[in-house]
Formats: C-alpha cells, sequence, structure tokens
C-alpha cells in the first residue's frame, strides 16, 4: 500500500538566516531538502562517528526523489551587514587581541514568517520500511536548521498517501512540487558519504610543512558535499468563478466595466474577511485592496482577472468569468479567498446598486487557459493605466499636431516598458505600438474604461506587444493590473505545432519518410530525458512503467514530414504538433504546454543515419494559410492512411477504409466527412490493415492539422488543405 514519510520542521522563532537554497522566494526560504538532510546527518552523529542504523536509512533516504515542500509564506527583512572575526586565528599567533585583524564583513538578511506554522516535506514511498521509521526517528534529535542562530525542531510520521495528501492539501502554506532540472540542492546516492568526507577533511586543513630548521602552515579547503539540483515549481494557484443569474444562465458585463465591476468584489470580499478575521484586517487591506501595500507587498497580493470572451471577430468580449490568481508567498489561505469570493453579488455598473447576479465557483478553465497561451504577439484586451504617459486634451477647435501625436505615443511606449519591469518582465519587448482605439473589432475604446475607477482616462492606452521568443501568459501590466486593467490576449502564429525546415540543400524521397521521422523522435525523446533518464508520457507516448499510453486519447505528440507548400514528392520539413491539436477531445494542461515549447526549441540538430546530419535547425511556428493548418473543406492526403483495425473476410477494403475514418474524426472531435474519396488501396498478401490515399470533403470549413489513422504519430494519414476557391462572375 502507498505510504508518505512527512518531516515536519518548526522554528523557535519566525525568522530564518540560511540562504542560497536556490527558490525564488525570500532570500533562501525555506530551507531546501539538502539543508534538511545536512541537518539530519548532524543530529543523527554521535561526534565523528554515525550509529549503523541511523547511516543505513540515511543512505535510503537519499536515494528517494525529491520530496514535495509546503512552507508558510514569509517576507525577507532588509540586508545587514556586520563585521566578525574570521575563524583562522591562528595566521595572527593565536593571538586574542589581534582579533581586529581578521575581522571580516558578512551580510546578513532575516527572512520572517508565522512560527505556529510548520515546514512540511512529504516524500512518496512504496510501502512502510523501516528506513523511514528510523529516519522519524533521526528527526526528533533535529536541533538546528539554517545557520547556527536557526534554533528548530522535528517530528517524522509514516501516514498512507491518502492521509498525507490530505494534511498538504490543508496545510495554508505554499506547496512547492519538484519538476526537472533547477538550483535546489537535494540529495542524491553518494551525498551522505560526500558530508563524512568534508567533515573528516575539515579537521585537518591546517598541516605543518618542514623544510630544514623553517617551516610554514598550509592550509586546504576541503571538497563540497554532492548534491543533485531540482527545479521546483512555484506557480501561482487560481480560482475561477462564473457570473451566474440565480435561474443558472450566464449574467455577463460590459467589457468596459472591468475595473469597476472587479474592485466591487475586492472590496466585499476584503470585508467579508475582516468582519470572520478582524485580526488579520490589516494583513486583507494590504494585500486584498492594496491600501498600505508596499514593495515588499507586491509580490504576495492577489490578482483579480476579467475573463472575457474570445473566440472569433464576432464573439461578444463580455465577461462571463473571473481569476483569482494567488501567488505562492501569499500568506491568506486559498479556501478562506475561495469562501470569501464565492457567492458575491454583483453591482450594477450604471446605479452602483446589486444586481440579480452573483460569483459561482467553477472547475471549466478552458476560456482562462486562452489568455494563458504562449505567444510572441499579445494585444490588450482591456487598456493598461500608465500614469506617466497622459494625454493632453485636444483642444476646442479639436486640433492636434502630428507632432504632439508622436510625442504622446512615444512617451506612453516608453512607460509600457516600464509597466513591463513593475510586472516582474525581464525580457525587453521588441516593438511596442500604443493607441487609444481596441484591436479587436467589437472592443471597447481606452477612455470608456476610466468609468467608477481611480483611473484617468487620459492615462488608459491600449498597447501592443511583440517579443523576439514566446512569452506565456496571463499577462498584465500598468498600475491596473491587480483589478482588471492591462489585460493581454495573445495573438499571432500557432505555438501548439512547429515545422522544421531542412533547407535548400536537402531533399529526401518520400520513400525515405520513415526513417527521418524516427531520427525526430528519437531527438526529442533525447531533449526531454530528465536527469533520472526519465521522458515525460508528452514525448516518449508510453506510461512510466513502460506500457503503452492509457490515457484513452492521443497524448503524445505528432510528427511528420513533407514538402510544404512544394507539390514535388520529396521531404523539405519536418513537424511537430501537440496531441491537443490533433486530437480536439484531450484537454491540454499548462504543464505539458510549457514542456513542449522548451524541449522543441531546443532541437537544433537532427541525425538520421545514413541520410545525414541536419544542421542549424530552428523551430518556426506554423503561419496561417499553411497547407498544414487551412482552414479549407476539402483536404487531400500527403501520406497514406492506415485503418485503424483488420480486414475481416469478405471485408470491401475501401469500404471498409470510409467506415473507419469516420470513426476515426468522430473520435479526433472531428465532423465527419461528407464525402471520402479513395483514391489508392492497398492491402498485404495476408490482409492484415488497409491502407489507402484519401480526400476528404466536409460540410463546414475545418482547420489543420489532420493527421489519422493508425501510424498518425510518425506521419501517417497526412492531409493538406485544398485553397478554397472564390466563385468568379461569368461575362456577360
Amino acid at each position: 500500500m502507498p505510504h508518505s514519510l512527512v518531516i515536519a520542521i518548526r522554528f523557535h522563532e519566525g525568522r530564518y538566516h540560511g540562504q542560497g537554497d536556490g527558490f525564488n522566494g525570500a532570500g533562501g526560504w525555506p530551507p531546501s531538502p539538502g539543508r534538511l538532510f545536512q541537518a539530519l546527518v548532524a543530529g543523527a552523529a554521535r561526534g565523528a562517528t554515525l550509529p549503523a542504523e541511523d547511516e543505513r536509512a540515511l543512505k535510503w533516504l537519499e536515494r528517494l526523489d525529491p520530496p514535495r515542500i509546503s512552507a508558510p509564506a514569509a517576507r525577507c527583512g532588509r540586508a545587514v551587514k556586520l563585521f566578525v572575526p574570521n575563524n583562522d586565528l591562528d595566521s595572527v599567533g593565536g593571538d586574542p587581541a589581534r582579533v581586529s585583524e581578521i575581522r571580516v564583513s558578512k551580510q546578513w538578511r532575516s527572512v520572517f514568517f508565522d512560527a505556529d506554522e510548520p515546514i512540511l516535506y512529504l516524500w512518496n514511498l512504496e510501502s512502510e520500511s523501516e528506513e523511514a521509521t528510523r529516519i522519524c526517528t533521526i528527526a526528533e534529535r533535529l536541533y538546528q536548521l539554517g545557520r547556527g542562530i536557526d534554533m528548530a525542531w522535528a517530528t517524522g510520521h509514516v501516514l498512507t498517501q491518502g492521509d498525507a495528501e490530505a494534511l498538504l492539501e490543508s496545510f495554508p502554506g505554499t506547496i512547492r512540487r519538484p519538476g526537472g532540472a533547477g538550483d535546489t540542492p537535494t540529495p542524491r546516492p553518494g551525498t551522505l558519504e560526500s558530508l563524512a568526507n568534508r567533515y573528516r577533511l575539515k579537521r585537518t586543513r591546517l598541516r605543518t610543512e618542514s623544510s630544514g630548521r623553517k617551516s610554514r602552515q598550509l592550509f586546504s579547503q576541503p571538497p563540497k558535499a554532492t548534491f543533485r539540483r531540482t527545479g521546483y515549481d512555484t506557480a501561482p494557484r487560481h480560482l475561477h468563478f462564473e457570473l451566474r443569474e440565480p435561474e443558472g444562465g450566464f449574467a455577463p458585463r460590459p467589457l468596459a466595466s472591468a475595473a469597476s465591476l472587479l474592485a466591487s468584489l475586492r472590496d466585499a470580499a476584503a470585508d467579508r474577511l475582516q468582519k470572520s478575521l478582524p485580526a488579520k484586517s490589516t494583513l486583507f487591506e494590504r494585500l486584498i485592496i492594496g491600501r498600505g501595500a508596499g514593495p515588499a507587498d507586491l509580490p504576495q497580493r492577489i490578482r483579480l482577472v476579467p475573463i472575457p470572451s474570445i473566440g472569433t471577430q464576432h464573439t461578444d468580449p463580455s465577461i462571463r468569468r473571473i481569476m483569482i490568481e494567488v501567488p505562492s508567498e501569499c500568506p491568506i489561505r486559498v479556501d478562506d479567498l475561495k469562501w470569501a469570493f464565492a457567492g458575491l453579488q454583483l453591482l450594477n455598473p450604471s446605479t452602483g446598486e446589486v444586481g440579480s447576479g452573483r460569483l459561482v465557483s467553477t472547475v471549466d478553465t478552458s476560456m482562462a487557459d486562452r489568455f494563458a497561451r504562449a505567444a510572441q504577439v499579445f494585444r490588450s484586451m482591456t487598456p493598461a493605466a500608465l500614469p506617466g504617459a497622459q494625454r493632453r486634451r485636444i483642444g476646442v477647435a479639436g486640433e492636434k499636431t502630428a507632432e504632439e501625436r508622436n510625442r504622446e505615443e512615444l512617451g506612453a511606449a516608453g512607460a509600457v516598458v516600464q509597466a513591463l519591469r513593475h510586472a516582474g518582465l525581464c525580457t525587453r519587448p521588441a516593438d511596442v505600438h500604443v493607441q487609444k482605439e481596441p484591436f479587436q473589432r467589437r472592443g471597447v475604446r481606452a477612455e470608456f474604461f476610466a468609468g467608477g475607477s481611480r483611473f484617468s482616462k487620459h492615462a488608459l492606452w491600449h498597447v501592443e506587444l511583440r517579443f523576439r521568443e514566446a512569452m506565456s501568459g496571463p499577462l498584465l501590466i500598468g498600475d491596473g493590473r491587480f483589478c482588471g486593467l492591462g489585460l493581454m490576449e495573445p495573438i499571432g502564429a500557432h505555438s501548439d505545432i512547429f515545422v522544421f525546415n531542412l533547407g535548400p540543400g536537402h531533399r529526401i524521397a518520400l520513400e525515405e519518410r520513415p526513417t527521418v521521422v524516427r531520427s525526430l523522435r528519437r531527438a526529442l525523446m533525447s531533449l526531454a530525458r530528465d536527469r533520472a533518464g526519465h521522458v515525460d508520457k508528452l514525448f516518449s507516448g508510453h506510461e512510466s512503467d513502460g506500457r503503452s499510453d492509457s490515457a484513452g486519447h492521443h497524448a503524445h505528440v505528432f510528427l511528420a514530414a513533407d514538402g510544404g507548400e512544394n507539390r514535388e514528392e520529396v521531404i523539405t520539413r519536418l513537424m511537430v504538433a501537440t496531441p491537443w491539436v490533433v486530437d480536439r477531445s484531450m484537454k491540454p494542461r499548462q504543464k505539458d504546454r510549457r514542456q513542449f515549447d522548451r524541449v522543441i526549441r531546443q532541437l537544433g540538430e537532427l541525425r538520421a543515419g545514413r541520410l545525414g546530419r541536419f544542421d542549424h535547425l530552428t523551430a518556426e511556428p506554423v503561419e496561417e494559410g499553411d497547407p498544414l493548418l487551412g482552414p479549407a473543406t476539402t483536404w487531400t492526403g500527403r501520406s497514406r492512411y492506415l485503418a485503424t483495425r483488420n480486414l475481416k473476410k469478405r471485408d470491401d477494403p475501401a469500404a471498409v477504409i470510409k467506415a473507419d475514418v469516420a470513426d476515426e474524426c468522430v473520435r479526433r472531435g472531428l465532423p465527419i466527412p461528407t464525402e471520402i474519396h479513395v483514391l489508392d488501396v492497398s492491402v498485404g498478401p495476408r490482409g492484415g490493415r488497409p491502407a489507402a490515399k484519401l480526400e476528404l470533403r466536409f460540410a463546414t470549413v475545418v482547420r489543420g492539422p489532420l493527421l489519422l489513422g493508425r501510424d498518425s504519430h510518425l506521419g501517417g494519414g497526412l492531409f493538406h488543405a485544398v485553397p478554397l476557391q472564390r466563385p468568379t462572375k461569368k461575362p456577360p
């Protein structure tokens, strides 16, 4: 039965002074698993020796996967420089009166947190074990964690996995989960031995070397302990709500009321919490409303994000959903925030009276996920508040010179760069465009968002940003980013499908498609491999135990090779597509989006055996109008479609192909083709699965990519869009 080892650490005071643990939070908070391992070793050791059973348990612990960590939110204090004697009195002849000669400066920075809340470290186990019980005993001997003044104590427990998960979810602190390479030290096989070796050599750092009648002392620095470097995910948590009428339908609010709507909801939620928890009233004022908040509070403030409807140019961009973003370092409990916002009644934006709609919690994140997509181009749905970019009022005659307008827009563009820095984005945009008019067909001018808000209409600007590399959303900029202003919509090329052009010097025959596609698969799996050698299912197509993907849909990437718009029978480019863009029934995860983008952009070289090596490859997003994307009603096959089932006796291969294609389209979330033209059918000498070149026609316009059939993950069943033919007028 699966179990979990849980170690809870408590400090005597709500201060911590350890630094350099690789986390993105305040200072070195929380203590890393590597630092905890050292503290356990120090507590278990008796001088220079470790009891045999303790050594065996610690070696067992260092072989486990990195733990999850849940720690209370912390704030970083001001750095203080102290001058203290260095630990080398021997260099001044051992004379205490000469201590002033060896003083050095050391910087101390305290991290403040709630000492009543423990830090939890949780390891997953296959079953109970004697070593886990021994680690719990060792944990009770821990006396310090961090620097010498960070006195602490610990308790250990072996719980069932269900009880451990319930404990972790109910804990009010930030949950950090390990994932891939990073900077946080964690124990690995050999860490205990390296610590023992460092301790042994540290006791003999000074040695005397004689040369004739003279002697001198030599100092040798012992080697550092070895640790694995692990990345920890500290992404913010999100709460999702819908604006609903009592009857159950949506209660949409105008897009221009975003600032006033969210401000009223924010104030009402803060009022609820202040009445229920008056002792934390000041905390709610700072981190929810923002009143009295300083620079140190910005990383902890919650953010209210309006989720307008987007899709096509005809979609009404009214606000039907609200997302609450809770930073990982926010000390307010997530369940308290969920209670505070759930059921809040909506105010009428024009009269300020209580309306009939209210906030209802939801698990549907499909619309919010659209704003979280990665893109290189972002356009504002709600204007950004740029106080440093005031616009001069137009005179009575309504005149403004081109020079004045250009000066205003240059000032606004400069304020956008400053706003990006304030929002925590260090990447400078390649291009910034500002205007008062909306970018969307059914958008709203910037001035109309000022009603009911604290921002002047002259400080509101619609913004378009273009970055050199893709950025992940949701992106909000400007002074109004905590209450819904400055919301950016990802625009542009599809980041779910990339192509690699092989260059003009490479023309590969179509018969070599299996070889080059399998080489591409091996290269991507190599790039996706973590430090333990494991390849995620997104690129391998296999579960962690080696079984084939059993998710019920196609949960791994699709690969193909084609000639692009070139109709010759040669391969000039390779394609990689996410499973959710090909199989419409699959819902993407943000983790998979990030991993796909990261791995694909690393591929710069491909070795394909006898076909040679392809250098200087670059992942290029597929642009609109490409044959892979369409859209179109007619799609023609570029590679043979392989049926998903075998022929039976007396089956007509063409009829089987047609029925199989219809079923495959239903499974992929596509409409059933109205016409399926079988151009060429082939069947093996002993039957098996038939294959054919096809042409599909749909009643409505369909967007690609289209890869269908048994071997679609390796480029089989690839279709190209046939351009839509515009009707031409007949001559009179």
